[in-house]
């Protein structure tokens, strides 16, 4: 009898130092995701192409000036009337709520596919077939260029 009392505190020990070392390793590992980004309606139209056009911001992984360079309407919130016109000396000017010129100032290229606005320090990210959309991010403000 007095084996098997041995035996089973021994038995419990060993559990229990396994059940404090798995306590202690995530404890101090840090926890990694495996989950794939989630598609968005821009992915899709980034890797969609089509026989009579070809989907040029699959193929290049940022924008360059002329990507960015034109009108941009806002198609999507019309209440504002939002207009953005960027310029190809890197200065931006916007017209809101039949208010001309409201905003302006001079943008950059920055990070991936994305610009930012000074002196507001907005960031935009182009995206679509020939980033031909845009998103003024902190706004979730979706704009369109203007094809003549």
């Amino acid at each position: 009898m007095n084996k098997k009392v041995k035996g089973m505190v021994i038995g419990i020990i060993v559990v229990l130092i396994g059940v404090m070392g798995l306590g202690f390793s995530l404890v101090h590992h840090p926890a990694t995701s495996s989950r794939a980004k989630t598609a968005t309606n821009a992915t899709v139209i980034r890797n969609k192409t089509s026989s009579s056009r070809v989907d040029r911001s699959s193929q290049t992984s940022t924008i360059n000036d002329a990507d960015v360079v034109g009108v941009w309407i806002n198609h999507h919130n019309k209440e504002i009337h939002q207009k953005i016109t960027f310029t190809a000396d890197h200065k931006w000017k916007e017209n809101q709520h039949h208010v001309t010129n409201i905003y302006s100032g001079t943008w950059k290229r920055i990070g991936h596919n994305q610009i930012l606005l000074a002196p507001y320090n907005e960031k935009i990210r182009l995206y679509g077939a020939n980033f031909q959309t845009m998103n003024v991010l902190s706004y979730d403000h979706i704009l369109n260029k203007q094809i003549n």
